[in-house]
């Protein structure tokens, strides 16, 4: 066996150590990729409960009841009659003289 066939040898072990190096450098790259984009998608999520969260939290100021809502509008009518009722008494003594 001669130099020639040692280097080739040689070559042939160093290019397979380079070329196996990076095929796993890639694919730890890949695995990285991925690990930082479900990292991204986690954190998206946590925001996204984060809002959801804090609407909850606001509802109560927010949100109003419909029974609330109709005994404030029929408190509004009420006190609107009376002043209408005020009004049409205060135009017949003014009528009246």
């Amino acid at each position: 066996m001669g130099p020639e066939y040692i280097a080739i040898g040689l070559t042939a072990i160093a290019s397979s150590i380079t070329g196996g190096s990076w095929v796993a450098n890639k694919i730890l790259q890949r695995q990285h990729e991925k690990v930082q984009q479900a990292v991204d998608y986690i954190g998206s999520q946590k925001r996204r409960i984060d809002v959801l969260e804090d609407q909850i939290n606001r509802m109560p100021l927010d949100y109003v009841l419909k029974v609330d809502f109709l005994r404030e509008i029929k408190e509004m009518h009420d006190n609107f009659r009376q002043i209408n009722d005020k009004l049409d008494k205060l135009m017949e003594k003014i009528l009246s003289k």
